[in-house]
């Protein structure tokens, strides 16, 4: 073999093993997240006091809130009356229904105040 063609080999050679070297190293994978999923509200969210269902039997009226952070109300007879989101700030409670309607309440211990009605946790 000519050294011509035994230099074009190893040089070959060469380059096929540095083009496996050059592979991109393997992806680390990402730290443990340590958020909350979005379906559950963390248990230091002030909506957590309000999960469960409350009632205004004067006014015929039940809301139900949720973990997620989602609520529905029966009213005067009518199961998931209205649906929407809930959110709380200081003492007073927003529900934020798929209406487009908000109605606010505040909250005292035990019982929610809205203009339609007091309602008391079940």
């Amino acid at each position: 073999m000519s050294s011509r063609l035994v230099a074009t080999v190893a040089a070959t050679a060469l380059l096929a093993a540095l083009a496996g070297c050059a592979k991109d190293e393997p992806a680390t994978p990402a730290a443990p997240t340590t958020q909350t999923p979005s379906a559950t509200v963390p248990s230091n969210d002030p909506r957590m006091d309000l999960v469960g269902s409350w009632r205004a039997d004067e006014a015929n009226w039940t809301v139900h809130f949720a973990e997620d952070g989602t609520f529905t109300e029966d009213f005067e007879g009518n199961v998931d009356f209205r649906r929407g989101k809930y959110r709380v700030e200081d003492d007073l409670v927003f529900l934020e229904g798929d209406d487009g309607e908000t109605t606010e309440g505040e909250i005292s211990g035990d019982t929610i105040n809205f203009k339609l009605g007091m309602l008391e946790r079940l």
